[in-house]
């Protein structure tokens, strides 16, 4: 009995430590709390050139350098609360999108973000993915007939490789795309639930 009881006892506080650890990864590595639905839904965003995120967590010292180098004020930092995630850059492409001008790569010491080679280089496309942008053609004016638009198209830093144009201006998204978000930021609609008719969806996710 006694022999039984210690072995349930065991396995008891064994599992508990189990969950326990899994709370604590989980907390670890937690999303913010701010985050919309639709953004956790799209991923995290990181500056092109960023390393996978578990080396990416791994290099990154949380030096600000990058967020202050950025022309553009689109590199955010992540606030604290947030786990292994607090104080790393992120973007909000909606709000503000990445021009790919590197600046956050020269200023990172820790090689967490990679420099990028220059645009006309092949090599700039999976050097440079962030995400890949997607066109909600039920929201876009061009594709579904309430307009004729193109903003998308007239932002893109990739014509061509990235987003091409049919009839009526409408946008496809092409592999070329590396997710900057530019067109999300230029995109003229703005539904109340959906956002934008074009955005950026992020293969690293906030957890």
């Amino acid at each position: 009995m006694r022999r039984a009881a210690f072995i349930r006892r065991g396995a008891g506080l064994a599992g508990a430590a189990l969950l326990g650890a899994g709370l604590f990864q989980l907390v670890l590595n937690a999303p913010p709390r701010w985050l919309s639905p639709d953004a956790r839904r799209r991923g995290l965003l990181r500056p092109p050139g960023s390393l996978a995120e578990a080396d990416f967590l791994g290099a990154c010292v949380r030096c600000t350098r990058c967020a202050e180098a950025c022309a553009r004020d689109c590199i955010r930092l992540i606030p604290s609360g947030a786990g292994r995630l607090s104080g790393t850059p992120f973007i909000v492409a909606e709000e503000r999108a990445c021009d790919l001008c590197g600046r956050c790569s020269e200023a990172c010491p820790a090689g967490a973000i990679a420099a990028l080679p220059p645009l006309k280089d092949a090599g700039f496309v999976p050097a440079a993915r962030m995400g890949l942008a997607f066109v909600d053609e039920r929201l876009c004016v061009s594709h579904n007939g309430t307009g004729v638009c193109g903003a998308c198209h007239t932002a893109c830093p990739l014509k061509g490789s990235a987003i091409v144009q049919g009839p009526r201006n409408r946008p496809t998204v092409k592999p070329g795309c590396v997710g900057c978000g530019l067109c999300e930021e230029a995109c003229i609609v703005d539904d109340p639930k959906a956002g934008r008719a074009i955005r950026v969806r992020s293969e690293r996710r906030w957890a």
